[in-house]
């Protein structure tokens, strides 16, 4: 719920109270008004009424506030036990003020309003209904009281009994009758009106809520229902799980076919993902091609589960123009990441879901890949303090931050550099120190300004000179770490050529480490 629900279910919520108040007081000042005998209350049968109606606003008050803390499931209940108090105080009211010659009838009102405002058109008439019936029942036992006390009737039996209470009933009925219907006309009008304001109010947040293209949440919606599913897993003790996804080649599909036919591949997408996530999952439109899924109390091997039913899904229906793209299909790539195994805040969560998106669009696309951690994984082999490591995840992110082209580099080189290690059959240690050396390699990157890295067009003489510095300025990076000592040569010397023309010192054939 954002801020906005929050101050406008407040400003109801006050509303309410205000109106329950009112009612209470209302009842009150009716019971004391009609006794005639005020100042010696305690000796009338008044003072039950309000001993009575003051313990019921000490039992409603304080199921109000135990009702804060109270599951949403058992609103029926306190629905139920709320409107049958305020019906009972009415009925107090009418029995202690002349039963069916009352003039406060009418503060069933507000019973009605808070039934309408609360619950809309139906329950505020289900409200009149029993308000005009309760009417009626005083009428009722109010003649009937009337005929039996009234010494000036001769009364000599049962049927003289019903025709005396029949006629007198018929004289308060037809009084009654006027507030009986503005009861049910109010109790519609006004519940009317609240059901329209929430239809249109629930039409605005669709509207703020909803893509228009694909029909899908949008990216304001996911960011709020993230923060919610986090909060949720955290209580119970569960796994939220995040899919990125991202249509492979959708530029060069835009391209070829035109924008037009692109919206059409993007609607069409959207309703596959709604049919191939669970119940519970929220699909939404993360912005362009990209989408998201939430994957609320989910572990990431069920959340591949998900991703790979939905890659299949799109691989194996035919879009128009799929016979264009590089891989003759319409696929997509999809990056998996996990709450709290593999991300400790919302922020992280998405950061990991879009670096295996990442890691799936680099390697050959129409993939699902989960996020791991390879300076995580290759340091749990090496005594390295627990601050040293955060500190170099904070110099690799940021490099992503800076150039993302450098942190898929980066992942392709680690692979690369276990695949030939394992080639080459070196032992573990320097397979492990290859692998470390391949993953912070560019480290020195972070000193580089941005504008020289991302440049497309070709460097000058003076930037080109900036980004030979890297290996150096990576070397110089992790020379105070003692465990990182054996892999300063690999991060200095990386861009050697056997010929002795890389840089920086110009090394070649077997002068090269490694």
């Amino acid at each position: 719920m954002n801020s906005f629900e929050e101050r406008r279910n407040q400003k109801i919520s006050e509303i309410l109270a205000t109106i329950k108040v009112i009612y209470i007081l209302l009842g009150m000042v009716a019971m004391m008004s009609s006794n005639k005998n005020i100042m010696d209350i305690a000796n009338s049968s008044v003072s039950i009424y309000i001993i009575v109606i003051l313990v019921l606003v000490v039992i409603y008050f304080a199921w109000i506030a135990r009702s804060q803390q109270m599951d949403i499931k058992s609103i029926n209940i306190k629905y139920i036990f709320e409107i049958s108090l305020l019906l009972s105080i009415f009925i107090i009211v009418l029995m202690t003020s002349d039963l069916h010659k009352s003039p406060y009838k009418f503060i069933c009102i507000f019973i009605i309003m808070i039934a309408a405002i609360q619950y809309g058109k139906k329950h505020s008439l289900i409200v009149a209904v029993l308000s005009a019936g309760i009417i009626i029942g005083i009428d009722l036992l109010g003649s009937f009281t009337q005929v039996m006390s009234d010494p000036a009737l001769n009364i000599s039996g049962v049927r003289e009994i019903i025709t005396y209470t029949k006629n007198m009933m018929t004289a308060s009925f037809e009084a009654d009758l006027v507030i009986i219907s503005a009861l049910l006309v109010t109790s519609y009008i006004l519940g009317m009106y609240v059901d329209i304001e929430e239809e249109h109010s629930s039409e605005l947040k669709n509207l703020v809520s909803i893509d228009e293209l694909t029909g899908l949440f949008n990216h304001r919606y996911f960011q709020e229902q993230l923060s919610r599913a986090i909060e949720s897993a955290d209580e119970i003790n569960c796994d939220v799980s995040l899919l990125f996804m991202d249509i492979d080649y959708f530029k060069h599909y835009n391209d070829t076919n035109g924008h037009q036919a692109g919206d059409l591949v993007l609607r069409k997408v959207g309703e596959i993902l709604k049919n191939s996530v669970r119940d519970g999952d929220i699909v939404a439109r993360y912005g362009g091609e990209e989408f998201a899924v939430i994957l609320p109390c989910t572990n990431i091997h069920d959340a591949i589960t998900v991703g790979e039913r939905v890659r299949k899904a799109i691989q194996h229906t035919h879009f128009y123009g799929q016979e264009n793209q590089p891989n003759r299909n319409i696929t997509m790539s999809i990056g998996v990441s996990s709450y709290p195994s593999a991300a400790k805040s919302k922020h992280q969560l998405i950061n990991t879901a879009d670096d295996a998106l990442y890691r799936a669009k680099s390697f050959n696309k129409n993939r699902v890949e989960i996020y791991h951690n390879i300076l995580d994984e290759t340091c749990t082999h090496m005594n390295i303090a627990e601050d040293t490591i955060k500190s170099l995840k904070k110099f690799i992110s940021m490099i992503n931050v800076k150039d993302r082209y450098t942190y898929g580099h980066t992942e392709r080189v680690v692979i690369y550099s276990k695949w030939f290690s394992e080639y080459l059959d070196l032992n573990d240690e320097d397979k492990l120190n290859l692998r470390i050396a391949a993953y912070l390699h560019d480290i020195g990157k972070v000193e580089i300004p941005e504008s020289v890295l991302n440049k497309k067009d070709k460097l000058a003489d003076e930037e080109f000179e900036i980004l030979k510095s890297h290996p150096t300025m990576g070397a110089d990076l992790i020379n105070n770490i003692e465990e990182f000592k054996p892999l300063i040569p690999l991060i200095k010397h990386h861009h050697e050529r056997y010929d002795g023309r890389g840089y920086p010192s110009k090394l070649k054939g077997d002068e090269i480490p490694y």
